[in-house]
């Protein structure tokens, strides 16, 4: 460093391997990193590694004030869900005075005190109860009308949320709900309309809407997330009222110097507000926005921590489309594993991102089954929705991808629930 350069700016990133390597690629950050059980090349790659365990917060607290006091810093971040609010925690603790506060955390991580929040600010969200028992679940059900959505209050996207019909369905899933370890569960009036997936910041109190996806939806009962296309197809009238309710739903659960990724429902009704996760999208749903908003979701989830906006780069692409890879029945996939760097004839000029869970032979389970949901994705960045669907249908061809039935694969498939992105 010369001698009239400025410091680097030093953030704590609590686990996150994305951030970590994205920063590393410039010369203006230095990296703190914490995590557990981290691997040999994370430990080459940050300034500072800090092995830490995620369960005891007191502790990890001390190692970071003891960090803090020879290198102090400027952020914390992260992008997993149950450690935004020990993030703030920390944050709070050292006296920053940007990123998300502790509080916001939880009212973002918790479903019920997002929807409370959110209808006492006037924001539309659907009707919901808290329940803490099968009963309570069965009775809140015949108040809101069935069906109902039955999820954990804690979840994320569509992990363990259900589609009920009957009251039989609603005791069924808030059991298993409680048969986890929770206390309560939420019971949801059941929407029909378009869903749409909003990435935003918010800095010194300005919220900035950076990119707006139209989501496409598995069926019940698990509405497992199949895919996503942009640019949206929402009219200039109904995006000026989403980012209005995006400001008002931010504003309400207290997030600032932070960024969130939000879903809305256009019902018959209206928009409605769905989930608020304190984040950047999961997945590779960041290589997506990446590609065509000019925004790095990651870099942007840094600089609002440190209270600062971004400024957009061109778009690589006009266009984007996002794939689930899913099974409609129980089977062993079968697919070209040889092909995935060389599909020939694709009209984008930007390379296709196709990852799999699996490999060929192995089993996998339908798209409803409690351990089924998506097995990969593709992701694509071009000119037009059309183009991309064209390279889409080639890449499934040329892959050859397809189920092979075979008996008794269920026991063969130890995964958690994915749902998408």
């Amino acid at each position: 460093m010369t001698e009239n350069a400025s410091p680097p700016t030093r953030v704590l990133v609590l686990s996150g391997q994305r951030t970590v390597k994205m920063l590393k690629d410039r010369t203006d950050y230095e990296v703190v990193y914490a995590d557990e059980g981290m691997s040999l090349d994370m430990l080459l790659l940050a300034d500072f590694p800090l092995e830490v365990s995620f369960d005891d917060w007191e502790a990890l607290a001390v190692q970071v004030a003891q960090v803090h006091a020879q290198r102090p810093l400027d952020a914390i971040v992260t992008g997993v869900d149950r450690l935004v609010p020990l993030a703030g925690m920390l944050a709070e603790r050292l006296g920053l005075t940007t990123g998300i506060t502790e509080e916001a955390a939880r009212n973002c991580n918790d479903k019920a005190a997002t929807e409370r929040l959110l209808e006492a600010a006037g924001v539309p969200v659907p009707e919901h109860r808290v329940v803490r028992s099968a009963v309570e679940g069965v009775a809140a059900a015949g108040e809101i009308g069935l069906p109902v959505v039955v999820k954990p209050r804690d979840g994320t996207s569509a992990a363990g949320l259900m589609h009920c019909e009957t009251p039989e369905d609603v005791e069924e899933a808030v059991a298993d709900i409680l048969a986890d370890g929770r206390d309560s569960a939420l019971i949801e009036e059941f929407l029909v309309g378009a869903e749409f997936g909003v990435f935003a910041s918010r800095v010194g109190g300005k919220t900035t809407v950076l990119y707006v996806v139209e989501g496409d939806v598995g069926p019940p009962p698990k509405f497992v997330k199949v895919g996503a296309w942009f640019p949206s197809t929402l009219a200039d009238g109904q995006l000026a009222e989403i980012e209005r309710l995006t400001d008002e739903a931010l504003t309400a659960v207290g997030l600032d110097n932070w960024v969130a990724s939000l879903q809305f429902m256009i019902t018959e009704a209206g928009p409605k507000a769905g989930e608020i996760n304190p984040r950047v999208s999961g997945g590779q749903g960041v290589e997506l926005i990446a590609a065509t908003s000019g925004y790095e979701p990651t870099l942007v989830a840094v600089e609002a921590a440190l209270g600062r906006h971004v400024t957009p780069t061109e778009p690589l692409a006009a266009a984007g489309l996002y794939r689930s890879i899913v099974f409609a029945e129980a089977g062993r996939v079968r697919y070209r594993e040889d092909l995935l760097g060389s599909i020939e004839g694709l009209e984008s000029p930007v390379p296709p991102f196709i990852e799999f869970d699996v490999r060929p032979g192995d089993a996998v389970l339908p798209i409803n089954h409690p351990r089924g949901g998506a097995f990969g994705r593709v992701v694509l960045a071009g000119r037009s929705a059309d183009e991309l669907d064209r390279d889409y249908q080639r890449i499934i061809t040329q892959l050859d991808l397809r189920v092979e039935r075979a008996g008794a694969v269920e026991a063969k498939v130890e995964r958690a629930h994915t749902s998408c992105c």
